[in-house]
C-alpha cells in the first residue's frame, strides 16, 4: 500500500490538533455548528488537506499543499485524494504523480541532516488557521510588480509585505504590497521545526529551515502545460548549516485512475540538452534539465504524455552588499547535483529509496546520474541541486522549478523550455538612472578589482583597475548573450539584432522573473440557473489590467464558452472541469476598433448588448448609488459603510458601481449573457475569457493572445422554477425521468465518487417556493428516504441519488412520494414514480 506512513501521520495530526485544543463532545450535541466542526474547519484551513488549492487554469492541473509537497495522493483516504494530483490533459483523469516533496539537506555541526516533505512529512505550517494557502493573480491591486510601479502602498519599499495573511512591514495593513504572478498564484510557508514533526517522527532533527513557497500558472497557449514553483529557503536558527543541497523527491505514477494498477508499469529518465524556444520574433537556445516519467505501454494511447520536474534557475553563489557583487572571481554556478531513480519495495542497497538522513544526504550530494530505466516498474525519483556552501541566515536561497507535461518526450522538453522563457521575464530600469544598465552592462561590481575586464563581448580589450568601494558596471552574462544570438539551430529573422539578446540596455539593470506578455486575465464571473436557461454574469476586471510585460492596455474582447455532455470521468471533479474537447464557443464580441469581429458588447442588455444593471429590484437604487458616490468622492481610500437594511454583497456592488461612475480605482461595470439552449438537470460548465490585440505604433491591428476556457469556469445545472403560492398547482409536481431507467438517466449520469456514490439521479420538478420535506415510500408504506428542499430562491428542482436511508441502492418497483410544505399556503402533494434497475 502506497505511503501508509503518511496516512497514519495525517490521522495522528488531526487527533493531536483536536484532542489538545477541545474537549470531547456528546454525539447528540454534534452538529455542523459545533465547536468540533469549527475546529476541524480551522485545521483544514491551516494544514491544507481538502484539495481546494488546485492549479486548474492550464492543461496541467496540480494540487498544492502547505506542508512540503505537491500532489493529492490519489486513491488514498485523504479528502484531497479526488483532486487532480498532476493531471494532464485537464479533465482526462490521467495522472502522473502521487506526491512530490521538497528535500533540504545540510551539515549541522558536521552531521548530515535532511528535512523532507515526502514521504516523511517533516515540514508543517503553524497550527493557527491564519497559516494557510493564499490566492492571487496578476491584476490584484495589491500585487503590482515591475515593469509596473511595484510600490503598491507608496511607502518607498517594494514587495515587502508578501502574501501570507500577516502584516510583515508593520504598517497596520495586511498583504498590501506583494508581487502577484501569473493567471493563478498560491502562496504559503512552512518550517521543519513545528511540534508535529518531532512528535510524529521522533528521529527527526530540525534545522530550523523556513520555506516560503509560491506556485504560478498561466492560461495562455504555450505557457499552460506547466506549473512554476519558487522556493525561498532560509535558516531561521542559530546553527551554521553548510554543504547544503535542495531537491525534489517524487513518487511518480503515470496512467488512468480507472486502471487499478496504473502505477506499476512506468519508466523514468533524465534529459539534459539545448532546445530552441520562441522569444519574441526570434528563437533562443534554452538549457533544459528535467527528470521525467512516462507510461511504458501508453495504456492503449490514453497515457501519451511525459511528466517532468525541471530545474529552471541555476543560482549563482556569490556575496553581495549594498553596492553590488563583492567576490565576483569566486562565483560558482549551482546546477543539478544528482538524478536518482528508486524502485518500490527494494532495500536501499538494491536500488530502493533511502530511509534515514545519512542515506538521504548521500543521494542528494552523490553527484550521480542514474541511467534511464528500461524495465517497467513503480518508481520514485529525485533531482537535487547544489552544493550551496551554506544556507544563509538573512537572504534565502531562491530556487525556481517547474512541473511540466507534454505530448511525448519532445512535447515535455518543449514545455520545460517554454517555462524557462517565462522565467527569463524582462529587464527594467529599477534605479531610474539611464547611465546604469547600458551597452549590455547590467551588474554592479565593487572593487578592489585589478586588471578587470568589464565587458568581454563589446569591449574585449578594455581592462581597468577598480578601486576599493568603487562600482564598475559589467557585462557578466556576455557568453550567454553571444550564445543566444549565434546558436545556429535557432531561428532569427533577417532584421534580428544582437541587442535583442542583450541585458543591460537603455538603462535597464534589474532582472524581473516570471513575467511574460499574456492575454488579459479572466473576469470575475458567476452563473445563475433558471428554468431552461443559464444567466452568465461577469465584471470588467479584464479591461482594467495592462499587459504584464508591455504595460499597455491591449484588451480587445470577450469569449463565452459552454461545455456539455460531461460525465465526471474517474479522477475528475467540478474543480477539475471538463475535458478540453467538450468546450464550445458560444459567442465573441469585442471593441469597435477595426479589429474583427467588431461586434459591440458595450451596449445595454435591453438594446442587444451585454451591459447589465445589477440590483434592478433594489428599492431607491439610484438614490443609494448617488449616496455611495458622495461618500467615495470625499473619502476614496475608505470602504463605504453599509447602510442598515442592506446586505454586505449589495453594498459591495453599489460601491463598485459608484467608483466606476466616478472613474475611481475599484470601480466595476457588469455584463450579462443568457443561454436558453440548455436542458433542466443536465450538467454544464460555462466560461468567460478575454483576449487582446496587437499594437503597432499605438494602434490595434489584429487579434493577439487568447486564454483557454479552462482558465475561468463555473459548473451549473438549469433548474425548474419553484411554484409561487398564488399559482400553485400540485399536479405540476412530477419526477424526471419516469420511469427511472439506466437508459433514461444516461444523459446526466456521472461516474461515482466519495460524495456521490451512485453517480445517478432523478429529479423532483416544480416544487413549492418554500421549505419542504420530500419523503419517498414503497407501496407498502415503508419509508425509503427523506429529502429536504428550500425553494425560497426560486429553485423548484430537487435531486435524489437513488440511495436509501440505509445506504443501499434502491431496487426496482413503484414508489410513492409526498411533498410536505412548511408554508401553510401550499397544499401537501402525493405522487408516484417507477424505478426499473
Amino acid at each position: 500500500m502506497k505511503s501508509e506512513r503518511l496516512r497514519v501521520c495525517l490521522y495522528l495530526i488531526i487527533f493531536i490538533f483536536t484532542s489538545s485544543l477541545i474537549a470531547p463532545m456528546p454525539i447528540e450535541a454534534h452538529d455542523r455548528s459545533s465547536p468540533l466542526d469549527k475546529k476541524l474547519e480551522r485545521i483544514e484551513r491551516s494544514l491544507t488537506i481538502s484539495g481546494e488549492f488546485v492549479h486548474n487554469v492550464g492543461t496541467l492541473q496540480m494540487n498544492v499543499t502547505n506542508w512540503g509537497f505537491m500532489g493529492s495522493l490519489p486513491k488514498s483516504r485523504y479528502p484531497m485524494s479526488e483532486s487532480p494530483s498532476a493531471q494532464w490533459p485537464s479533465g482526462s483523469g490521467i495522472e502522473y504523480l502521487y506526491a512530490a516533496g521538497l528535500w533540504v539537506g545540510a551539515l549541522k555541526n558536521g552531521l548530515p541532516l535532511v528535512s523532507t516533505g515526502y514521504p516523511e512529512t517533516e515540514f508543517y505550517p503553524p497550527k493557527d488557521e491564519l497559516h494557510t494557502i493564499y490566492r492571487s493573480c496578476e491584476g490584484d491591486l495589491r500585487g503590482n510588480h515591475y515593469p509596473e510601479n511595484p510600490d503598491d502602498d507608496f511607502d518607498g519599499r517594494i514587495d515587502e509585505d508578501w502574501l501570507n495573511g500577516m502584516d510583515d512591514d508593520g504598517d497596520g495593513l495586511i498583504d498590501e504590497d506583494f508581487a502577484a504572478v501569473g493567471t493563478q498564484m498560491f502562496s504559503c510557508w512552512y518550517t521543519d521545526d513545528q511540534d508535529m514533526a518531532r512528535i510524529i517522527w521522533p528521529e527527526h532533527t530540525p534545522m530550523h529551515i523556513h520555506v516560503r513557497q509560491e506556485t504560478y500558472q498561466w492560461a495562455d497557449k504555450g505557457f499552460n502545460d506547466f506549473v512554476a514553483a519558487r522556493y525561498f529557503v532560509s535558516n531561521k536558527g542559530m546553527d551554521f548549516l553548510s554543504g547544503a543541497y535542495i531537491g525534489i523527491y517524487a513518487d511518480v505514477d503515470a496512467g488512468p485512475l480507472d486502471f487499478g494498477t496504473y502505477h506499476r508499469d512506468d519508466q523514468v529518465g533524465y534529459y539534459e540538452g539545448v532546445v530552441c524556444a520562441p522569444y519574441g520574433k526570434d528563437e533562443i537556445p534554452i538549457n533544459v534539465r528535467v527528470a521525467y516519467v512516462y507510461d511504458d505501454d501508453g495504456d492503449d494511447g490514453r497515457t501519451s504524455g511525459y511528466f517532468g520536474i525541471a530545474l529552471i534557475n541555476y543560482p549563482i553563489y556569490t556575496a553581495f552588499n549594498e553596492y553590488g557583487v563583492i567576490r565576483l572571481p569566486d562565483r560558482l554556478y549551482i546546477g543539478v547535483s544528482s538524478f536518482r531513480a528508486f524502485r518500490g519495495l527494494q532495500p536501499y542497497e538494491s536500488g530502493g529509496e533511502p530511509t534515514n538522513d545519512f542515506e538521504r544526504y548521500n543521494v542528494l550530494s552523490s553527484r550521480r546520474r542514474d541511467s534511464n530505466t528500461n524495465t517497467a516498474n513503480d518508481y520514485k525519483l529525485l533531482i537535487s541541486m547544489g552544493p550551496f556552501s551554506l544556507i544563509p541566515f538573512d537572504n534565502p536561497i531562491v530556487l525556481d522549478m517547474a512541473y511540466v507535461c507534454g505530448e511525448g518526450l519532445e512535447g515535455m522538453i518543449q514545455s520545460a523550455a517554454n517555462a524557462t522563457v517565462n522565467f527569463l521575464g524582462c529587464w527594467v530600469n529599477k534605479d531610474g538612472d539611464l547611465e546604469t544598465g547600458i551597452n549590455g552592462r547590467e551588474t554592479p561590481c565593487i572593487g578592489p578589482l585589478d586588471d578587470w575586464m568589464p565587458d568581454p563581448c563589446n569591449a574585449p580589450g578594455e581592462r581597468i583597475d577598480v578601486g576599493a568601494k568603487e562600482i564598475c558596471w559589467s557585462n557578466l552574462d556576455c557568453s550567454r548573450e553571444r550564445w543566444r544570438y549565434t546558436y545556429p539551430e535557432c531561428y532569427h529573422p533577417r532584421d534580428s539584432h544582437p541587442r535583442r539578446f542583450m541585458t543591460g540596455i537603455n538603462g535597464k539593470e534589474h532582472h524581473v522573473h516570471w513575467v511574460a506578455g499574456t492575454a488579459p486575465p479572466p473576469p470575475n464571473m458567476r452563473c445563475v440557473p433558471g428554468d431552461h436557461m443559464i444567466t452568465v454574469l461577469w465584471d470588467n476586471f479584464s479591461e482594467t489590467v495592462p499587459d504584464p510585460l508591455s504595460q499597455q492596455h491591449d484588451f480587445e474582447g470577450y469569449q463565452i464558452w459552454r461545455a456539455e455532455d460531461w460525465h465526471r470521468p474517474i479522477g475528475t471533479s467540478l474543480l477539475t472541469g471538463p475535458q478540453h474537447e467538450l468546450w464550445r464557443l458560444l459567442e465573441t464580441r469585442d471593441l469597435i476598433n477595426g479589429v474583427k469581429p467588431d461586434v459591440d458588447f458595450k451596449k445595454p442588455y435591453s438594446q442587444g448588448g451585454w451591459i447589465y444593471e445589477p440590483l434592478p429590484n433594489l428599492e431607491n437604487r439610484e438614490q443609494l448609488i448617488k449616496m455611495f458616490e458622495e461618500s467615495v468622492w470625499y473619502t476614496p481610500a475608505d470602504t463605504v459603510p453599509c447602510p442598515p437594511g442592506l446586505e454586505n454583497k449589495q453594498c459591495d456592488t453599489l460601491e463598485a458601481i459608484a467608483r466606476y461612475r466616478l472613474g475611481f480605482e475599484g470601480g466595476r461595470i457588469y455584463y450579462r449573457y443568457v443561454d436558453t439552449e440548455v436542458k433542466n438537470g443536465l450538467p454544464y460548465f460555462f466560461s468567460v475569457t478575454a483576449y487582446d490585440h496587437r499594437l503597432e505604433k499605438g494602434e490595434p491591428t489584429a487579434t493577439g493572445k487568447y486564454s483557454s476556457p479552462a482558465s475561468n469556469f463555473t459548473y451549473v445545472e438549469p433548474v425548474s422554477a419553484a411554484q409561487e403560492a398564488e399559482e400553485f398547482n400540485e399536479r405540476e409536481i412530477y419526477v424526471v425521468p419516469n420511469p427511472v431507467t439506466s437508459e433514461n438517466m444516461e444523459p446526466w449520469k456521472l461516474e461515482p465518487n466519495n460524495a456521490d456514490p451512485s453517480g445517478l439521479k432523478c429529479e423532483f420538478r416544480n416544487l413549492p417556493a418554500c421549505q419542504s420535506t420530500v419523503r419517498i415510500f414503497t407501496v407498502s408504506g415503508d419509508l425509503v428516504q427523506t429529502l429536504y428542499h428550500d425553494g425560497r430562491d426560486g429553485n423548484g428542482s430537487l435531486s435524489w441519488n437513488l440511495i436509501t436511508r440505509n445506504g443501499q441502492d434502491v431496487t426496482s418497483g413503484v414508489y410513492l412520494y409526498s411533498v410536505q410544505p412548511d408554508d401553510g399556503r401550499f397544499e401537501r402533494t402525493i405522487g408516484k414514480f417507477v424505478v426499473i434497475r
